[in-house]
């Protein structure tokens, strides 16, 4: 089991962001691909080609090359329009490849993807997570294997290896980044508060917001993905971190262990009754894009979320985004030496190994993989891009990051979820009984530990 980001992934995350703290970071930067003075760094290392945006990259098709069409799937409808950017970017260079792109909301990508799979429905080129989902797709026989080609020598070595699947690479590294709380500074320095660094400051800070009439978290739980993202984060921290069960997940995924046996499972329950308690009104009629608008228009103080809705909020707020609004790691524990910065990998792309257009799709990933592919996802989409040499001019909020990057105070939560079994969907759908007092906490622990046991065998 992994216990700690891996050197390849914190290099990558410290450098870039280490870059744009020192850009601008306003909006000259990220509209010009984040070429701040005319100086261009590398987020992990020097790779002459890969930073000349020549080496590896998908070459224009023939004027007479049939023209194909290539399906795209993605569960990256938050930032459906800005894909649909790069996708025509690709196309002016590629003009007899046409990608039919297919956003698809995250809480229905997986149980959509397997049916069209299973129902011989081809699509080309699709987005997976990395570990349990591309292992499941990889043992499917669904996944073109992908070492070796060239224009994965744009990406680190330890990243690869990271999101390798039986020494292999099914998938090609696309976006990362933290996630973290933002907040908004006026509301803080207008209520005199500090940037919490423990769970207990936290509450103590979401408390005081409440008291002077105002929503704490902006929380968006009708997509059930945002609280199974804050689920599944909070509760592997937890574990392994502070309760020291570093096998918890190994013994869950073999039959050996219930939920019942970690006590930080229910220091995860009591911490999603306090995110209920201080969100805003109505949080499970309330989408993703409901909680951005929130935080975006100043109503509600915080919100716990990746870098993804930063190019709504800019373009919401450009004041806030601008110099208003701020980004700290979320304090899951009251020991502040283990609140550390959570950083993530995202998306990553597959090709369907039955494509009739095999070539087509591995041009896609190759434009992807090159450094105007890259560029083009970190200026339309605001987040990181794991190609080296991208722009790392994201947003002024990471600026308050620095700390953490400097000190190397970084981790992934998600390494340590070695397990395929699905619980936080599970989990999300079960805790909400106790929000509204239909269940108690011991009550949803025995089931979830009989719904592993039926469906986990």
């Amino acid at each position: 089991m992994k216990k700690k980001l891996g050197l390849g992934l914190t290099v990558l995350l410290l450098t870039a962001v280490l870059s744009a703290c020192g850009s601008n970071g306003g909006n000259d930067g990220a509209n010009n691909g984040g070429n701040n003075g005319g100086t261009d760094t590398t987020a992990a290392g020097t790779n002459d080609g890969a930073a000349s945006g020549t080496s590896n990259a998908a070459e224009p098709a023939g004027d007479d090359a049939e023209p194909v069409t290539i399906s795209f799937m993605h569960f990256k409808s938050d930032v459906t329009d800005g894909i649909a950017k790069i996708v025509e970017q690709f196309e002016a260079e590629n003009p007899n490849i046409k990608v039919d792109v297919q956003p698809v909301k995250y809480d229905d990508y997986y149980t959509l993807l397997k049916t069209k799979m299973a129902g011989g429905d081809i699509i080309d080129v699709f987005t997976l997570n990395a570990g349990g989902q591309t292992k499941l797709f990889h043992d499917g026989g669904y996944l073109e294997d992908l070492t070796g080609k060239d224009f994965m020598s744009n990406f680190d070595a330890n990243v690869l290896q990271e999101q390798a699947t039986d020494g292999k690479n099914y998938i090609m590294p696309l976006n990362a980044g933290p996630i973290a709380v933002f907040y908004n500074k006026k509301i803080f320095a207008d209520l005199g508060l500090q940037i919490p660094r423990t769970y207990d400051a936290l509450m103590a800070a979401a408390q005081k917001i409440k008291d002077a009439g105002k929503t704490p978290f902006a929380l968006g739980w009708k997509d059930n993905w945002t609280l199974g993202m804050w689920l599944s984060r909070d509760l592997p921290s937890n574990a392994v971190l502070v309760d020291k069960q570093t096998d918890f997940f190994d013994k869950l995924e073999k039959g050996e262990a219930k939920f019942a046996d970690d006590p930080s499972t229910k220091t995860m329950i009591a911490h999603a009754q306090d995110l209920f308690k201080f969100g805003n009104k109505d949080q499970l009629g309330v989408d993703y894009n409901g909680a951005v608008d929130l935080f975006a228009k100043g109503e509600a103080a915080m919100m716990y979320m990746g870098t993804w809705p930063l190019a709504d909020i800019q373009k919401k707020n450009p004041d806030l985004y601008n110099s208003e609004m701020g980004y700290f790691p979320y304090p899951f524990s009251n020991d502040e030496s283990l609140n550390k910065l959570e950083f993530n990998p995202d998306a990553s792309l597959a090709v369907n190994s039955k494509s009739e257009h095999k070539e087509a799709a591995l041009k896609f990933l190759a434009f992807m993989a090159s450094k105007e592919g890259g560029d083009a996802w970190v200026k339309n989409t605001n987040t990181l891009s794991y190609v080296k040499g991208t722009s790392t001019d994201i947003a002024p909020a990471l600026k308050d990051l620095q700390p953490y990057f400097d000190n190397g105070q970084l981790y992934n939560s998600q390494a340590y979820l070695t397990t395929t079994i699905d619980w936080t969907t599970q989990f999300s759908q079960n805790v909400q009984k106790v929000f509204f007092k239909t269940a108690t906490p011991d009550q949803i622990i025995k089931d979830m530990d009989d719904w592993v046991s039926k469906n986990h065998k």
